[in-house]
């Protein structure tokens, strides 16, 4: 292993622009590996600890994939590799799990949930992860976060495998047929909307919400309910609450 190579494609991989990114912890790991990720390299700073952790918090299935797959290093290259997953101590490059995702979507019969331009990595993560939760159709995100980014998937929970996540410009290019419902304050509330059941979901920034020119796009417009004077919910937050409590149609 060439020490300083490695160390550089690991910082490139981070950013999610190329085919090849980076899965960091045993929770990303266990549910990469459960939903087929194609995994390239696998570190560990100490496999015996590695693989008594997988065992206590994975199955016995990840920590044979572990003792199997994992190449051994020392700390100082695993913490340049991986800055974020000392302490469960495992990093691995996997492939994407798809291409372009937005050529699967027009025949799901599931929501979509779209984040309008977000702007904090780790909140993208948790969206997808209770995205794949809930079993949605895909995350879909505009601007300039990238999914795939390695905080993004450390946040998901490795769950990117589990349903399609990709970037797009605009919404178009996943609208199609499918109904608009944006989730703002100022809509009607959710739990007295009927939802198409393969609806877009909308959710915008954590700061400024969706922006006019989407809302104006939208079909409807539904809203959280919420205690007087909660002005807002956590990202991941608002899109749990819609997609396990409104109305959606049969």
């Amino acid at each position: 292993m060439e020490r300083q190579k490695t160390i550089e494609e690991f910082r490139s991989a981070r950013k999610g622009d190329d085919d090849t990114i980076v899965v960091e912890g045993v929770h990303a790991f266990k549910h990469a590996l459960r939903f087929g990720a194609a995994f390239q390299d696998v570190f560990v700073s100490d496999k015996a600890m590695v693989i008594d952790l997988a065992e206590k918090i994975a199955s016995r299935r990840e920590a044979e994939a572990i003792d199997q797959m994992a190449t051994e290093i020392d700390t100082s290259l695993f913490e340049a590799l991986a800055p974020k997953a000392s302490r469960t101590g495992i990093v691995a490059r996997a492939k994407k799990s798809k291409d372009d995702c937005v050529k699967e979507l027009p025949d799901q019969e599931k929501p979509i949930i779209f984040l309008e331009e977000p702007h904090d990595t780790q909140n993208v993560g948790a969206v997808v992860r209770v995205a794949a939760g809930y079993g949605a159709a895909a995350v879909v995100v505009s601007g300039s976060i990238n999914p795939w980014h390695a905080d993004c998937i450390r946040s998901a929970a490795g769950l990117h495998w589990a349903l399609p996540v990709c970037h797009v410009d605009s919404i178009e290019e996943i609208a199609f047929e499918r109904h608009i419902i944006s989730c703002n304050a100022d809509g009607t509330d959710m739990y007295s909307t009927n939802v198409p059941k393969n609806a877009i979901l909308v959710f915008g920034t954590e700061r400024y919400g969706i922006t006019e020119e989407l809302k104006k796009r939208s079909d409807h417009v539904i809203a959280i309910p919420m205690q007087k004077n909660v002005s807002s919910f956590n990202l991941a937050t608002s899109a749990s609450a819609v997609l396990f409590g409104a109305q959606f149609e049969k």
